[in-house]
């Protein structure tokens, strides 16, 4: 079952086995050094923002693995595992550095609902690992993730500029001028892939960057496209399991669309226009709450 699906997405892109891979590095490198300038201008260290470079590094291994042909990659078990251990060490230094965390905001609500202890540590990793695992699901077709991710991260800073958060601020500007610069390279026809090195680390943060405005379940409305890629991975896997059917011709869906002759670059735009009115919506909310 596995091997019928790679197969048909390597068919489906054999014309991009060349393209090289792991741009993803250089988005990191940029995070670091940039983290790095900020302490040097300001005195003020970002630990968290620092960490999330352990997503990059958990999907360099990925990469390394393919490209070496060691195997296919890390399994399904190994990446759960290693991006929930990343999650727990982060949410951790998050609640350690911002103790007032435990407030949860809701779309067009005005009160916050308040969690403690386990509970919302718990919660958070989860959040953390589903957009992680989700943008990384989406990183199949050109300029796709890093398209929704721009469109994520432009809103997520104005959120925290009307928030007076400098330091979310700082890490959205960051990473938007990262996947604007990376598309420039991977738009159709791209010439370089970001790999998981780089989405990996894109789901992560943006997860991070609203736990931090204590806005997690913004997460499933501005990242709607990339959870919904998931979950069609999910119903598939199901479907075929228990009734031995397939909901999709593949899945995740952006291949489905593929396979059902959509253009790439109508699947990217396309998607790329849910996630815009996603997010606008997401502002919308946000006034209301603030």
């Amino acid at each position: 079952m596995e091997s019928n699906k790679k197969s048909c997405i390597q068919e489906l892109h054999k014309h991009k086995a060349a393209t090289p891979t792991m741009g993803g590095i250089a988005m990191n490198l940029s995070l670091i050094l940039l983290t790095l300038l900020y302490y040097l201008v300001t005195g003020t260290f970002l630990w968290v923002h620092l960490l999330l470079i352990l997503y990059g590094v958990m999907g360099f291994i990925d990469d390394y693995i393919k490209i070496k042909k060691l195997r296919d990659g890390v399994t399904r078990k190994e990446k759960l595992i290693g991006l929930t251990l990343i999650s727990v060490v982060v949410v951790s230094l998050l609640l350690a550095e911002f103790p007032q965390q435990g407030q949860i905001l809701f779309p067009f609500v005005h009160h916050a609902l308040a969690v403690n202890g386990y509970l919302y540590g718990a919660l958070m990793v989860f959040l953390i690992v589903m957009s992680s695992n989700s943008v990384n699901i989406t990183d199949g077709l050109d300029g796709l993730a890093l398209g929704v991710c721009s469109i994520v991260y432009g809103f997520i800073a104005v959120f925290a500029y009307r928030m007076n958060a400098d330091d979310v601020l700082f890490g959205a500007v960051v990473m938007l001028g990262a996947c604007l610069a990376t598309l420039w390279f991977n738009k159709y026809p791209a010439k370089i892939f970001m790999g998981d090195t780089g989405s990996l680390m894109l789901g992560g943060s943006i997860a991070v960057f609203l736990i931090r405005l204590e806005m997690p379940v913004w997460i499933v409305l501005m990242l709607i496209v990339s959870i919904f890629e998931a979950v069609s991975v999910i119903i598939q896997l199901s479907s075929l399991r228990f009734f031995h059917k397939r909901v999709f011709k593949i899945a995740p869906f952006h291949h489905h669309l593929e396979k059902c002759g959509w253009r790439e670059t109508v699947i990217t735009s396309s998607f790329c226009m849910v996630t815009l009115g996603a997010c606008i919506l997401a502002y919308l909310g946000f006034g209301v709450v603030q």
